[in-house]
């Protein structure tokens, strides 16, 4: 979190800078970005997440937006995303493992075991924009909706105690299989609103580069089908999320101006 926050804010300083030099003079026609109807941007934040080697976020976010300038302060977007969900790697163990039985020399351990999965989502919105100069700021909300399909299993190992390797150290038995306990198959759709605020600053007359932070508020209504001891049983749970899985800053764009 504190990696993203920083980074929004060395993007704005820098930006606001280089849109002040010079404020002692008004600034000439020349320095105000041509007007352009069309945008299209590719967001490059998870690079950014992989240079930083950031775990803060449980997912990451994948995204190209479309952009009509309806006037130099309004403009509609069309983004298409898909977010990279990857729970055991945020909530790595023992976050995702129980102790069922150990003796002095056996130990079964359970654990949760979830797949990365991908959760594709469209989003429609409107954004506003306002500034002086090279650097602007937006702000708006997306209409989102989405689609997910998720699965996860618990199963549980068998471990001995190996004293060549410590007096309290368990390895794992390879020739005895993990046993699968129950296991869980999860589907359904998302609608909500992703609020958003930005900025963006040119670097040449057809390129941009922006940033941007916000978050997801979003009704799921999703279909469970749970498999346990042979019997499966199915239910819909609805519910409503507040989150920020992807980060708070989700997007670092690269804009091109047509």
């Amino acid at each position: 979190m504190k990696k993203t926050v920083v980074l929004f804010s060395l993007f704005v300083t820098v930006a606001s800078a280089n849109a002040q030099e010079g404020t002692d003079f008004k600034a000439k026609p020349a320095d105000v970005p041509e007007f352009k109807r069309n945008e299209i941007s590719i967001n490059t934040a998870p690079l950014f997440r992989v240079l930083l080697a950031s775990t803060s976020a449980e997912a990451t976010r994948f995204s190209a937006t479309y952009k009509r300038n309806l006037t130099c302060k309004s403009a509609l977007r069309f983004s298409v995303m898909a977010d990279m969900i990857n729970e055991n790697s945020y909530h790595p163990s023992p976050w995702n493992e129980a102790i069922i039985l150990q003796t002095d020399s056996v130990l079964i351990k359970q654990t949760t075991v979830s797949p990365a999965y991908v959760s594709p989502h469209v989003n429609i919105g409107y954004e506003r924009l306002f500034g002086k100069n090279k650097l602007k700021w937006f702000y708006g909300t997306d209409l989102a909706l989405g689609y997910f399909k998720s699965e996860s299993y618990k199963q549980n190992k068998t471990l001995m105690r190996d004293t060549a390797f410590g007096q309290n150290a368990w390895v794992e038995v390879l020739n005895v299989q993990a046993d699968i306990v129950s296991s869980t198959k999860t589907k359904g759709y998302s609608v909500g609103l992703s609020p958003f605020f930005g900025a963006k600053f040119p670097v040449s007359k057809r390129f941009s580069i922006s940033a941007q932070v916000g978050l997801d508020l979003a009704f799921r209504n999703a279909e469970v089908e749970e498999t346990k001891a042979g019997i499966t049983n199915k239910s819909r749970v609805s519910s409503f999320d507040f989150n920020m899985n992807t980060g708070i800053l989700n997007d670092i764009s690269l804009v091109y101006k047509f």
